[in-house]
């Protein structure tokens, strides 16, 4: 018996040798690679409904073609293109896109025009259709419709406060919306109120939070 483990022992070596070349060297063991890093798309802070960020959450405009995160989520216009607001049947049935419109006013996301504005308090009124263009650049845009001086210097020096520290903020008239209203977007973000509940810190948390939070282009 002890014979035949032995013989057993000698054949199982002789086994392995062969198999690892005849020269007794070993071939190098395949070893599991591991699976690439799944490249970071911009559809995860667009999905991000989370109450602990300032203002309400606004879906993100799939495009004509209904379908999110897919190229015409945000086509560029002409300059000059007018974008109108979705209907309420719209808004039921979830329609942005038979006919194209914006699913909040102010619009928070969805197809624009195809140059942004500059990052600055804007002297003159801009298109809303422009605007949307800033926040694709990760931007957060203030818009006001109110003759209140107070409340917009008060905005006015927020924003050039931040545009100093290297913010992406615009600032823009805005009389599409109700009298006496002001309105902080980002892309599928939104805080609208009234001018008297204005605060410079309202501003500032809502900048610091939301702009580059959706920035696909790396600006």
């Amino acid at each position: 018996m002890k014979r035949s483990v032995v013989v057993i022992a000698v054949a199982l070596s002789l086994l392995l040798l062969a198999c690892s070349g005849s020269d007794g060297d070993s071939e190098p063991v395949a070893t599991q690679t591991q699976p690439a890093p799944v490249p970071t798309t911009s559809l995860a802070p667009q999905l991000d409904s989370s109450t602990s960020l300032p203002g309400t959450y606004v879906e993100p405009h799939p495009g004509v073609d209904g379908v999110l995160d897919t190229d015409d989520d945000v086509d560029h216009f002409a300059n000059g293109t007018v974008i109108p607001f979705c209907t309420p049947e719209q808004i039921a049935a979830k329609n942005y896109g038979d006919p194209l419109c914006y699913n909040s006013n102010p619009p928070t996301s969805g197809p624009h025009a195809q140059s942004p504005m500059p990052f600055q308090v804007l002297t003159a009124p801009a298109p809303k259709e422009n605007l949307v263009h800033n926040m694709e650049h990760g931007g957060v845009v203030v818009w006001y419709n109110t003759t209140d001086a107070a409340a917009i210097a008060t905005l006015t020096q927020a924003v050039n406060d931040m545009l100093l520290s290297g913010q992406l903020v615009v600032m823009s008239r805005y009389v599409e919306m109700e009298p006496d209203t002001i309105a902080l977007t980002s892309w599928t973000r939104l805080d609208k109120f009234a001018t008297g509940e204005l605060s410079r810190q309202r501003v500032l948390e809502f900048v610091v939070n939301h702009q580059r939070r959706f920035n696909p282009e790396g600006f």
